[in-house]
């Protein structure tokens, strides 16, 4: 994007300059959107089932137990399979979608390791709140490390699949057809529950925009220290996410 020079125009010159950001801004966050929304209903409606049903074949004692989350264990129906994909893998796929749209700019290193450290930080924190002590998931699925990997390596997977398609999408640098842009921003405004997540990611991005606009605003951004103390803050969350799975194995073994 294009960083607003201030000029003697003023507050009029910063607004040209949010008009003009604005349409690549909604390209990026519609393109992240839509790869978010298809990965999500990938990683839901397939992958978590194949997970779960590699687990019950090596748990037969689950088989058509409810489980925490109030799906059947072993019993794969045409409704509960549409229910998860359409509606856990809609919800999961525009909140990871927010997430990574948020946080990749603060990516660093080589290609690899910005896929690497996003995808392998993400399944970790995502699966620390999966993983729980209480219920029947993890008391009932054996071994206690495969259920744990496996509830890991499925969030981690979407992650991975959402940085690859939608960073090979955006390097093309080809407008978004109309249609899709439309789609990709107004699933935000239909899908009620995540209109505040937009909310807050509009509103993030024009007060930086707004202080892009400005001498003494400009200097802050520009500077390495607000990027590295958010890294810092990453690392802490990664931390003690890695702490409450290895407390959570703990108990379960």
């Amino acid at each position: 994007m294009a960083d607003v020079t201030v000029t003697a125009e003023g507050p009029r010159g910063v607004a040209e300059g949010l008009r003009e950001d604005a349409l690549p801004a909604a390209r990026t966050l519609a393109t992240i959107t839509l790869v978010g929304l298809v990965c999500g209903w990938l990683v839901a409606g397939v992958l978590s089932r194949l997970a779960m049903l590699l687990l019950v074949e090596l748990n037969p004692v689950a088989d058509g137990v409810t489980s925490d989350d109030g799906f059947i264990m072993g019993r794969f129906t045409l409704s509960g399979s549409l229910n998860l994909m359409f509606v856990v893998g809609t919800f999961l796929g525009l909140l990871g979608a927010a997430f990574y749209v948020a946080l990749r700019g603060l990516r660093i290193g080589p290609p690899w390791f910005r896929l690497l450290s996003i995808s392998i930080g993400g399944g970790v924190v995502v699966g620390a709140g999966l993983v729980h002590t209480d219920g029947v998931d993890f008391r009932l699925l054996e071994p206690v490390w495969l259920a744990v990997a496996l509830f890991v390596a499925v969030p981690a997977t979407y992650v991975a699949l959402l940085s690859l398609v939608s960073e090979r999408l955006l390097a093309r640098d080809r407008p978004l057809p109309t249609v899709l842009l439309v789609v990709g921003v107004g699933v935000w405004v239909v899908f009620i529950p995540m209109l505040p997540i937009m909310l807050a990611l509009v509103a993030g991005w024009l007060m930086l925009r707004l202080l892009r606009g400005t001498a003494a605003g400009a200097r802050a951004l520009d500077s390495p220290v607000g990027p590295w103390v958010l890294r810092g803050w990453l690392a802490v969350v990664f931390a003690l996410a890695v702490v409450d799975i290895a407390r959570d194995v703990a108990v379960l073994t």
